[in-house]
């Protein structure tokens, strides 16, 4: 149970996928307290995850086991966060293209790359020490995306279960784009993603569960709690 657990929280809203490679020019130093300081202004209500700096969403977490329903409670062998926080780091131009790092507030270094291309939202996570100057970009979230429509990259299957899921959570009721995703990782361990996307705001929900044989399942629930989003963006 514990290894699942320890898995599951390492999870958030990515696809692992191998698209296109674009190379990183700059990368801005705004601080995580600069972009938490201002209110919302304006932005484009149909970006499906806004990019601005500035923006920030806020989220409780859970965990529940899957064959009882049961919610679990931290425990000293497992402190689980019960809430964290993502943010826009910076943006940059990459390739012609504005680029946008997320991070959130329990991993204060490395974070994961947004672009948006005309295909959808691609994402490249950058490890704290990687180096790299030619990152990997992947279509994480097609967009747009018709309901059924599957597509695979480097070996993750990604379905659009809906688009126009009507989803609540603490931060409200949203139409999203629903996508669910499986990937395998070495030692028999299918990984299942479900991400709920509401154009204007950004991910509402995700739930994350790692299936590995002889290991009870457990599902990562992740819920919008409020959100800010910064200064307008087009894509």
């Amino acid at each position: 149970m514990t290894t699942i657990l320890a898995c599951l929280l390492c999870t958030i809203f990515l696809i692992s996928c191998n698209d296109e490679h674009i190379q990183r020019k700059e990368e801005s130093t705004d601080s995580p307290q600069q972009s938490m300081k201002h209110p919302l202004k304006q932005r484009d209500d149909t970006l499906m995850m806004p990019l601005t700096t500035n923006s920030a969403w806020f989220f409780d977490i859970a965990y529940q086991d899957i064959a009882t329903g049961t919610f679990l409670n931290p425990t000293a062998e497992f402190p689980f966060p019960q809430g964290d926080t993502l943010y826009v780091h910076g943006s940059t131009m990459l390739d012609s293209n504005p680029c946008s790092l997320i991070r959130t507030s329990a991993s204060p270094k490395g974070g994961t790359w947004y672009t948006v291309r005309a295909k959808g939202i691609y994402s490249w996570p950058q490890d704290p020490d990687d180096t790299t100057d030619i990152p990997v970009f992947s279509l994480t979230y097609k967009y747009p995306a018709n309901k059924g429509e599957t597509y695979t990259s480097n070996g993750v299957k990604v379905e659009v279960r809906d688009t126009a899921a009507n989803i609540s959570v603490p931060a409200g009721s949203f139409p999203c784009y629903y996508y669910v995703s499986f990937s395998k990782a070495p030692g028999n361990v299918m990984f299942e993603n479900h991400v709920w996307l509401s154009k204007g705001i950004g991910m509402v929900k995700n739930e994350a569960i790692m299936h590995q044989k002889d290991i009870a399942p457990v599902r990562r629930i992740v819920d919008l709690r409020r959100f800010i989003h910064g200064t307008e963006q087009k894509q």
